[in-house]
């Protein structure tokens, strides 16, 4: 009993103390005939040192891949280094990954051009991420060697790069990337540079692309991959080491974490939509609060871009959000007051937060705004307009009242005798 509360405790201190938003339990899969263990201890130490609890599985081993224990995931993080062989195919799939990835497992992928595995290609292409065929390698004959400079970095929101910061890799590959607003590119090829076999037919040119790019599904899991083994290897860790650690704690949730809580509407007097619904015209307030996780805990979120929608089909209204009272760790944003439409419906309250590099934030809410009661309708009296019809029904009846007041009262008029006599000739 006691050895149970101890492992209790334990674990709960794990959670505690984590860097990351969620749990860190991270398996890592890689190819000891290609790497050994050793040769990224400083970036496995770095995730230690942050309270990773981190499982190895060789690509050699004959053993299953277990990530899952009936329906639940076994692991919240998973790192896949460089594997060569058809092997690792059966191993894990695409499907697996694609399954781990959409219940929420977080994905930190890297390839080099020798190594690309078809289960890690295809799960790569089903988000939108090209890398290059196996064998097609990033070459810069104007450089020479691939130095990386601060001008290629992409994605800010994950790593900002100072002026002198640069990336050193003896080899890459690099991919190309979909059209898509969950794709975060992160870091591009050298302007001078190609990837391919040969210069004749290559896959990329240019800052086309890219060295390291990243994902985040709308349920806010993630990936990233990473095109060079490089990024990770001792021998560079002097001038990548930060630049991957921050890749990192984005991919596993320690860094650009957000949540929206406690959104409310309600009448401008502070009556709530249950106690008395909303009627067209109604002037109402909507508010919403923002966290962010830094790493240790959930502070207030600022920020001067977040927009409300108030919205049938389309929006009727776009307003931007003020930043209002603060409390603990949620920082609350208003729109103050404003007047519903002039249209009565099922209307969306809803704030969408989406943007690079964040996890997405969206607050929905449903509710019917009525049409006026006939006895909720201005009287005439109450419409300024209405003067100048009024007075001229007024002004008819006046009319009509003393016309009819001259018509009784006038006297009858005297008929004069006509004489009718004949006249005799």
């Amino acid at each position: 009993m006691v050895s149970i509360f101890i492992t209790f405790f334990l674990a709960l201190c794990g959670n505690v103390y984590a860097a990351s938003v969620h749990a860190s339990k991270t398996l890592v899969l890689y190819d000891e005939r290609l790497d050994q263990l050793d040769s990224f201890s400083n970036f496995l130490d770095d995730l230690k040192s942050r309270e990773y609890e981190i499982d190895y599985y060789t690509a050699n081993s004959t053993a299953d891949i277990e990530l899952y224990e009936g329906e639940n995931r076994l692991y919240d993080n998973l790192i896949v280094l460089p594997v060569k062989g058809k092997h690792i195919n059966k191993l894990i799939s695409d499907k697996t990954l694609l399954q781990f990835y959409n219940d929420g497992g977080d994905i930190l992928s890297v390839t080099s051009p020798g190594a690309v595995p078809d289960s890690i290609r295809l799960f790569l292409n089903q988000l939108g991420i090209f890398p290059s065929p196996k064998g097609y390698e990033l070459v810069d004959n104007v450089q020479g060697s691939l130095k990386i400079g601060s001008s290629e970095y992409r994605g800010s929101r994950i790593y900002e790069a100072k002026d002198g910061d640069s990336i050193s890799l003896s080899s890459s590959s690099a991919a190309l990337l979909d059209n898509r607003e969950q794709i975060f590119p992160i870091l591009a090829a050298p302007r001078t540079s190609y990837t391919g076999a040969t210069s004749k037919d290559p896959w990329s040119v240019g800052s086309q692309g890219f060295l390291a790019a990243a994902f985040q599904n709308l349920k806010n899991a993630r990936v990233a991959w990473l095109g060079s083994v490089d990024f990770l290897k001792n021998e560079f860790y002097g001038s990548n080491g930060n630049f991957v650690q921050e890749v990192a704690k984005w991919v596993f949730q320690e860094k650009n974490v957000i949540k929206s809580v406690s959104a409310s509407h309600f009448h401008a007097d502070g009556t709530s939509y249950e106690e008395v619904p909303y009627k067209i015209k109604d002037t109402v307030i909507y508010e919403v609060g923002f966290s962010e996780w830094n790493g240790e805990k959930w502070v207030p979120f600022i920020t001067d871009d977040i927009q409300f929608e108030l919205k049938m089909l389309d929006p009727y209204y776009r307003l931007t959000l003020k930043p209002g009272r603060q409390e603990g760790e949620v920082q609350y944003y208003t729109t103050g007051e404003f007047n519903l439409p002039d249209h009565h419906g099922v209307f969306t309250f809803e704030t969408d937060y989406k943007r690079d590099g964040f996890s997405f934030a969206v607050q929905r809410d449903v509710k019917p705004i009525r049409n006026l009661a006939h006895s909720e309708y201005a009287r005439s009296w109450d419409i300024s307009n209405a003067v100048i019809y009024l007075s001229s029904i007024f002004s008819v009846i006046f009319a009509w009242i003393i016309f009819i007041i001259f018509f009784i009262t006038a006297s009858p008029a005297v008929s004069k005798s006509v004489n009718t006599s004949k006249k005799n000739n």
